[in-house]
């Protein structure tokens, strides 16, 4: 039988889109393409441009991690349309969060470079501790966890736990590491927006990934404060510090020089 004019063979569009023969009885199979001809002696089937456009799409949301079942109702959209929007919100935003992370891992000792973030609204609970020393912050740090796990509290992934230093004497050189105060908060879902918890709004930040001991942070704190007075901005809220680099029993060492911290001052101009 002649190809129909216009049409395109199955191997055709299979070699275009980098994929197998298979690959494409297989989606028609599950509903998700459908030959613009079949022929019904042969069973030849025939593809048009159209055809090819839907598929890309298809492929393109499997790349992007969704299962076939989530591709078919993505198409189809439907009731699911604003679930699946906000599923796929939260799923863009974990990969970008991710990605973020990575970026900071791969720090460089003696890298001191200041960066301009978005931080997203977060919602905490949180503890002011009285601490003497690092040591005694970690373990009142750790006391809080405890609880939160006693309590059942669902501690949400969108956003790592961190502490923040009510002491902006931090930008001008001060850096305590005996006899002060920290408030940790750890991050939950908005689903328990409650009287306990203290909502951070979204807010321009600016930070620095320092790797190094903790003992040395003071560094990053000093690059902060010179990028600010150079380009007329001004704290718009505390210190807040992220800890990224642990053991794998989740311990911090203090004095380690690889660790990661990320130190960010939120800011206004």
């Amino acid at each position: 039988m002649t190809k129909p004019k216009g049409l395109f063979s199955i191997g055709e569009i299979a070699t275009v889109c980098g994929v197998s023969v298979d690959t494409l009885r297989f989606y028609e199979s599950k509903k998700l393409i459908k030959p613009d001809y079949t022929d019904k002696e042969s069973n030849y089937r025939y593809y048009s441009r159209e055809n090819l456009i839907r598929l890309r799409i298809i492929l393109g949301l499997k790349d992007a991690g969704l299962s076939l079942l989530e591709i078919r109702d993505y198409i189809e959209g439907g009731k699911h349309v604003a679930k699946k929007i906000k599923e796929l919100t939260y799923r863009r935003d974990m990969l970008n969060h991710a990605i973020d992370n990575l970026k900071i891992l791969d720090t460089k000792t003696g890298d001191l470079t200041v960066h301009e973030i978005e931080l997203p609204e977060r919602i905490c609970l949180c503890k002011n501790i009285e601490a003497k020393d690092l040591t005694q912050a970690l373990f009142s740090i750790g006391e809080f966890y405890d609880e939160l796990i006693r309590k059942g509290v669902t501690i949400s992934r969108a956003w790592p736990e961190f502490c923040e230093y009510n002491d902006y004497g931090l930008l001008q050189g001060k850096f305590p590491i005996d006899d002060f105060t920290v408030k940790v908060c750890i991050p939950v879902d908005k689903e328990y927006l409650s009287a306990e918890t203290v909502r951070f709004p979204e807010v321009t930040a600016v930070t620095v990934d320092f790797r190094g001991s903790y003992y040395e942070l003071w560094k990053a704190y000093e690059s902060l404060n010179y990028y600010m007075e150079q380009n007329g901005l001004v704290a718009s809220g505390y210190p807040q510090e992220v800890y990224l680099d642990i053991e794998l029993d989740g311990s911090v060492k203090l004095d380690d020089p690889l660790n990661i911290t990320q130190v960010m001052i939120p800011v206004s101009s």
